[in-house]
């Protein structure tokens, strides 16, 4: 598949500005091994939250975003020279990019959603991992019925599904309105849609996880393992 446009360039200050002191990088942290002396892939890092959090936690990190602007913003984060962080602004589902050294893991943190080729996504991550190497990822709850209406990083107060389609209503959409998918839009799955592409890329499933849950689910997590 052709890589698409980097949505996210046009509203990449707003972005950064409502979403610095979001907690997104915590359902993905509870589900992460020991970092220490990892080498670790950021897939879709945008502007760097959680590769930061993987360095200050011991790993050398390689962080791929196809936005020019947020690969261009995320250094502005750091303090000179704390971070082992590589970034570079290439395609997450092609590994024209990669050296061809194995990664100990590689996250995908809230970013699945935004990528059009999940197959192609899973596919690098597959690729890029060392024999028995992880893989964790966290998507904004596919089931997520709304209703958090009023915070900064919401998508409007909308659930995540097309309202007047229903939660099989696979595919593409936005509200046309405040928030992160009334900005970009997002690719609705179905939670199965998501699992059965993990496995089918190559991966076995080893923990899960659906925090901040004292309703309903806001985020799903998952650690995978590349299939020996």
């Amino acid at each position: 598949m052709a890589s698409e446009a980097p949505r996210y360039d046009p509203i990449a200050d707003w972005y950064v500005a409502v979403t610095r002191d979001w907690g997104g990088t915590e359902p993905i942290l509870g589900l992460l091994p020991d970092l220490n002396r990892q080498r670790v892939l950021d897939l879709a890092c945008g502007y760097g939250q959680l590769a930061r959090r993987l360095a200050r936690a011991g790993a050398s990190v390689t962080a791929v975003d196809l936005s020019p602007a947020f690969i261009a913003r995320a250094p502005t984060f750091e303090p000179d020279g704390e971070y082992e962080i590589r970034y570079v602004c290439a395609d997450a589902t092609t590994t024209t990019w990669w050296d061809g050294e194995a990664f100990d893991g590689v996250v995908c943190n809230m970013a699945l959603m935004d990528v059009t080729d999940l197959d192609g996504a899973l596919a690098t991550a597959a690729t890029v991992l060392a024999p028995d190497g992880w893989f964790a990822f966290s998507i904004f709850h596919p089931c997520y019925p709304g209703g958090r209406e009023g915070s900064t990083w919401d998508f409007g107060g909308q659930p995540s599904w097309p309202p007047d389609r229903g939660y099989s209503a696979e595919g593409w959409w936005t509200t046309n309105g405040t928030g992160v998918r009334g900005h970009v839009g997002a690719h609705h799955r179905m939670l199965s849609t998501y699992l059965n592409a993990v496995v089918r890329a190559g991966f076995d499933c080893e923990a899960f996880a659906e925090p901040n849950s004292s309703v309903v689910p806001v985020y799903f997590a998952a650690r995978c393992r590349r299939r020996a």
